[in-house]
């Protein structure tokens, strides 16, 4: 059984090594990225927990793009063990309840166009491509923007 919780300080050493785990090492974040994130005021993070620990976690910022409040999802990251049971969902969906709570009507981000797993993801849950960013990855990976409204 999997459940949900807020980020605690703790949880910092497990997020980083799900992170590296999750992407390549010239696009994982760093510790001091996550570090950054988890510790801003405009973010929010939860973790997936299952019996053997920490599986998965997201972390959420909210951002002003064109005047207007938007949420922006740096990260979801599941341990390749619990991927396919619904944990990103969890993930997402906590994200998206939190942000409809402070008002706010789009959550947008990007992903890699080489990673057709994560795009479909995406696009199960209602995300649509709306750009890309040539190189955005390691200088050499283009990223499709994705959208979804709320």
């Amino acid at each position: 059984m999997i459940h949900l919780r807020s980020f605690r300080k703790h949880d910092l050493p497990r997020l980083y090594e799900l992170d590296q785990s999750c992407f390549a090492a010239d696009t994982a974040y760093s510790m001091a990225d996550l570090r950054h994130f988890l510790s801003t005021p405009r973010s929010v993070a939860w973790v997936a927990e299952g019996e053997g620990g920490v599986v998965g976690f997201l972390i959420l910022e909210r951002v002003r793009i064109d005047g207007i409040m938007v949420g922006h999802l740096i990260t979801i990251d599941v341990d390749g063990a619990a991927r396919r049971l619904g944990v990103g969902g969890l993930l997402l969906g906590a994200a998206e309840t939190h942000l409809r709570g402070e008002g706010i009507t789009r959550l947008t981000l990007e992903v890699s166009e080489e990673n057709p797993g994560a795009l479909a993801f995406y696009r199960r849950f209602g995300f649509a491509a709306t750009g890309h960013i040539p190189n955005y990855y390691a200088g050499r990976t283009t990223a499709l923007v994705m959208e979804k409204e709320l």
